[in-house]
């Protein structure tokens, strides 16, 4: 089973914005570091930088708080889910009245 490729850069002739994720790396010491301080192999690192987030949230949370750049700038997709708050299904009444 290879890694399954999602990520890719803004399209274009060049990016309209910078690669957060590469800035956070180096504000955290460079892809080792960040390797070790989120337990993970140096050629992840490399991938997040290519892919311009970070997959895992555990992740993208030890890697903010090295880097001082906010967590939703790093998530990506899977952040932006957690914007929209899930509604909660409410009961349907019943047929007994209420203890009050």
């Amino acid at each position: 089973m290879g890694r399954r490729k999602i990520g890719a850069p803004p399209e274009g002739r060049r990016a309209k914005k910078p690669n957060l994720v590469a800035a956070a790396v180096e504000l955290a010491g460079g892809p080792s570091a960040v390797a070790r301080l989120c337990g993970v192999r140096r050629q992840s690192v490399y991938l997040w930088i290519n892919e311009w987030r970070v997959e895992r949230l555990i992740d993208a949370l030890k890697l903010s708080r090295a880097s001082g750049i906010p967590i939703e700038k790093l998530a990506g997709e899977a952040f932006d889910e957690l914007e929209y708050p899930v509604k909660t299904p409410t009961r349907a009444p019943s047929g007994r009245p209420s203890k009050g």
